[in-house]
């Protein structure tokens, strides 16, 4: 390989990590409780698990080599998924969706982001915790949505607290 080929290929590299490394932050930063974890062989080569569970629910983030990100989060508290979800996108932006999401019933809502390639899928589950699955979107939107569903868990929790 010739040198400055070599040299710029390099430079690549060292900028691609950094964006990489970004990304995680951000993320981190985004959903309280989410750290690095090992990342299992058959996926993407960097994954986060919230460590402190029950907080925001249960799961992990995957970020893959396109620095996309997929979500996937567990016992995620029903008005958590509503309140984000209707503040990030409005109200009846996924598919089923009539009203808020707060009004809807158990069942699971989607949208696909055309533009994206994204694929949200959002399930209100029948005992008052859904889930949360988001593929392949770009890390600025991950982060977006993580930092709704925080804010909606101190929201919830603020309503909660005894006056």
């Amino acid at each position: 390989m010739k040198l400055e080929v070599e040299k710029e290929l390099v430079r690549w590299k060292e900028a691609y990590d950094n964006v990489q490394k970004c990304a995680v932050n951000a993320l981190s930063v985004a959903l309280p409780g989410l750290g690095a974890s090992k990342t299992p062989t058959y996926c993407c080569p960097v994954t986060l698990t919230i460590d402190r569970p029950n907080e925001v629910g249960e799961g992990r983030i995957c970020v893959d080599d396109d620095i996309r990100a997929t979500v996937e989060l567990d016992t995620v508290p029903n008005p958590v998924i509503a309140e984000a979800v209707d503040a990030l996108f409005g109200i009846a932006w996924f598919d089923g969706a009539n009203g808020p999401l707060e009004n809807e019933g158990p069942g699971t809502y989607n949208y696909d982001d055309e533009m994206t390639g994204g694929e949200y899928e959002v399930k209100l589950g029948e005992d008052g915790a859904g889930r949360v699955y988001i593929s392949c979107i770009p890390i600025g939107f991950a982060v977006e949505f993580l930092d709704a569903l925080s804010s909606a868990q101190e929201n919830q929790r603020m309503r909660a607290a005894p006056v």
